[in-house]
């Protein structure tokens, strides 16, 4: 007998060893969708998908492979902290709104943030990581609750692609197809998914495909979008904005002329490869275009208001002095923000958009001083104040 494995035998044994290999699971735990992939946000399409972090903060967030983090942001808006980071198959992941970043990279922009004196800042990183190392912590910064928004970029950064693709995207519940009538040009189908009970967070599908009789009619997958600005617009031309019951649901537009009380078949997926099949019969009633929302020009003269200071301690247990603001139309989005200490030094400070406040660590600041805060809100109403910290 010869002890040779043979090159049939491995091939098997490394095929068998990939299949059983877990999927990636960015949060190194089982999290569910809340946003999809292609989803409408009006005027662009959603460029990632959105994981629960069941309202809590402090998640890891887990590397797909070995790979580099090339780019961190800390931001008040939009993506609020978040980092790029490249994948060993020189795919880019896009992971945003974090908590706080692994203690090398949060080293480097706080080192950047006192550098320029700001509490916006951008930076080149060249930091590498293992498959499965933590790279941040899941938050709220930038908008809404805390959740982890995710993509996964083409090398080039032009394309977003489809992150189910390579990852676990839970989903038990196969689309709901609502309704079907005329429209325009054409027809519209509503259809809406959900990803678990209870049915709290609408989302878009995978894949579309309607017939008439064996004729297909229309077929569409949202595998990737490109960040073009005209590419983001066409969803004016994907999902009709038509005048509706407020129920939820997207009304997707196809522009194939049928015939009033004519039969069709529609059947749509979702990420998770749930499908459902429904014939309808189109109405005889054609929606109708919504109107264009009036624009109500504000007038801003009241200026930003600051709420009690108060002390609370983070998920990794960082002491924070946190200070409620309001303001009567900005919300967080301010003209400019400076925190002083004593000595007139710069200070690091963060916001949170739920709920709204401004935020210092104690590791950046003595408590037990004065801290000065000037505040001017877009239409530049503008407020000083000295505040203390100390219990």
């Amino acid at each position: 007998m010869g002890y040779g494995f043979g090159i049939k035998n491995w091939l098997f044994f490394a095929i068998s060893l990939a299949a059983a290999a877990p999927p990636y699971q960015p949060l190194g735990r089982v999290a569910y969708l809340t946003s999809s992939f292609g989803e409408s946000r009006g005027t662009r399409y959603h460029a990632g998908i959105d994981f629960s972090t069941n309202m809590e903060e402090g998640w890891p967030v887990i590397a797909p492979s070995d790979g580099v983090v090339e780019f961190a942001a800390r931001g008040a808006f939009g993506y609020g902290r978040y980092i790029k980071f490249k994948a060993k198959d020189e795919h880019i992941w896009v992971f945003a709104h974090l908590a706080e970043f692994h203690q090398k990279i949060d080293d480097l922009i706080r080192k950047e943030m006192l550098k320029k004196e700001k509490a916006n800042v951008q930076l080149s990183l060249k930091i590498r990581f293992k498959k499965g190392d933590t790279l941040a912590y899941s938050g709220s910064t930038g908008i809404g609750n805390p959740h982890l928004h995710i993509e996964r970029r083409t090398p080039n950064a032009k394309t977003a692609l489809n992150p189910c693709q390579k990852m676990e995207c839970p989903d038990t519940i196969a689309p709901y197809i609502l309704d079907v009538a005329p429209f325009d040009s054409g027809f519209a189908v509503k259809i809406v998914d959900y990803s678990r009970e209870p049915l709290e967070n609408p989302m878009s599908i995978y894949s579309l495909d309607i017939y008439q009789g064996k004729k297909l009619l229309f077929g569409k997958k949202y595998d990737s979008l490109s960040f073009a600005p005209q590419e983001m617009a066409k969803i004016k031309d994907d999902i009709a904005r038509v005048e509706d019951d407020g129920s939820v649901g997207d009304w997707h537009f196809i522009k194939v002329k049928t015939k009033a009380n004519s039969k069709v078949l529609v059947i749509a997926k979702d990420f998770a490869n749930n499908v459902s099949k429904t014939e309808l019969t189109l109405k005889s009633d054609s929606l109708m275009l919504k109107a264009k929302d009036s624009v109500e020009v504000l007038l801003d003269t009241v200026p930003p208001s600051l709420g009690d200071v108060y002390l609370k301690t983070d998920f990794a247990g960082k002491l924070q002095c946190r200070i409620p603001v309001v303001d009567s139309l900005s919300g967080l989005d301010f003209n400019s923000i400076v925190f002083r200490d004593q000595n007139d030094k710069w200070v690091i400070f963060d916001y949170d958009s739920d709920p709204k406040e401004l935020v210092i660590e104690a590791r950046d600041f003595d408590f037990s001083e004065s801290l000065i805060v000037k505040l001017c809100d877009k239409a530049m109403n503008c407020i000083g104040r000295e505040l203390s910290c100390a219990n």
